[in-house]
């Protein structure tokens, strides 16, 4: 069972809460306000949220979650909450709410792990699809590499339908890192045939990679570029949206009509950089644009590609700007991507044990849900 807490900045685990030996457990610690993004992206199985006050703002941001996760079973941590706050999270489809002192929360959890372990019995619940867009800070910062990489790895799952979208437009190259088949059908196409588009039709125009793994190619004409309406894409998103678990888009560099409406639509961004000044200058603008119109900071990831190891200044200059995100850092590997485009394969599924094919996959495995069997965050604040 995945338990996620989600907590003040503040708070610390109770050194009186011991979960399951088979549970994973994640701590993230954050703002009230950012609650919704960063857990619904999660999935988890249980959400346990501490240290925030009994009034309208967790409400506000535990209905969101209980709207977009149906299956998580959430536990507010709650010090004295008044009657009308426990009818308000009850109306929402919260069961319980923990008492203060974690010795009491074992019960809860046991309850939560039985009614998982029914649902499992039966038909499984079909997993929130999720939308995510690689953004590059510049061109041949890697958003495309990445984007095919983490397909490939978020469809290791078998119990994932994932779906890889090229929109780095004009004429984008994530089939050359994936496959040397014929692309038949691309992009325009299927917007082409959008109002009419249903399960049937999109099975047999959408070029399937693997039995999970499928993608719509960038067009590689002008002519079907400029054709393309942001309309159609916004319909299309929403369509295929509700046919994969996961649907990868591949914005690449530019700024268009066509991604920046499909900004709203997503839900976690991830900007691509190098480690350089005018990457990194370029990623401060896409992150002050994203602000500027009112989207959700708690959405964005920032990625810093071909990190050679060495204590590095522009690394640090940004670690220091932005402490609140997380920087994942991903290993230069150039011989391990040219390979990549030679033999049209994914470095995930070339090289799996390669340093970039492992960082990629323990990222997907927070996506996943499935955090892979290295040393537990939990493990790690046992510890402290």
């Amino acid at each position: 069972m995945h338990i996620l807490i989600y907590a003040c900045p503040d708070w610390l685990v109770p050194s009186a809460f011991t979960p399951h030996k088979h549970d994973r457990v994640s701590f993230v610690s954050g703002s009230l306000a950012d609650m919704a993004d960063t857990v619904v992206v999660r999935n988890p199985d249980v959400l346990l949220v501490a240290g925030f006050l009994d009034a309208a703002p967790l409400l506000a941001q535990l209905e969101q979650v209980c709207a977009q996760l149906a299956q998580t079973a959430v536990l507010p941590v709650c010090v004295s909450p008044e009657p009308e706050f426990l009818l308000r999270l009850m109306q929402m489809g919260v069961r319980e709410v923990l008492p203060v002192d974690a010795v009491q929360w074992g019960g809860a959890l046991d309850r939560a792990r039985a009614r998982i372990q029914s649902s499992q019995n039966g038909t499984a619940p079909k997993r929130a699809s999720l939308k995510i867009g690689f953004i590059s800070a510049k061109g041949g910062d890697g958003s495309t590499s990445l984007a095919v990489n983490m397909a490939a790895a978020l469809a290791k799952d078998a119990a994932s339908k994932v779906l890889l979208i090229d929109l780095s437009l004009p004429f984008g190259d994530a089939d050359v890192y994936l496959t040397s088949k014929p692309v038949d059908a691309d992009l325009a196409d299927f917007c082409n045939e959008v109002s009419r588009l249903d399960d049937a039709l999109l099975a047999s125009m959408v070029t399937q990679i693997t039995s999970n793994l499928h993608f719509m190619a960038s067009p590689t004409s002008f002519e079907k570029i400029m054709a393309i309406d942001p309309a159609h894409v916004e319909q299309l998103l929403a369509f295929v949206a509700t046919q994969y678990s996961f649907v990868l888009i591949d914005m690449g560099s530019s700024v268009a009509p066509v991604s920046l409406r499909l900004w709203e639509q997503l839900d976690q961004a991830v900007i691509v950089s190098s480690v350089s000044m005018p990457s990194l200058r370029r990623l401060n603008q896409i992150r002050q644009l994203w602000e500027n119109l009112g989207l959700s900071v708690a959405k964005l990831n920032f990625a810093m590609n071909r990190v050679s190891g060495k204590p590095d200044m522009e690394l640090t200059q940004f670690e220091r700007i932005y402490p609140q995100k997380p920087l994942r850092l991903l290993p230069a590997d150039v011989l391990g991507m040219k390979a990549s485009v030679v033999q049209g394969t994914s470095l995930v599924d070339m090289q799996p044990r390669s340093d970039y094919a492992r960082a990629v996959s323990a990222w997907a495995a927070e996506w996943l849900g499935q955090p892979l069997k290295d040393k537990s965050l939990w493990q790690r604040l046992r510890k402290k």
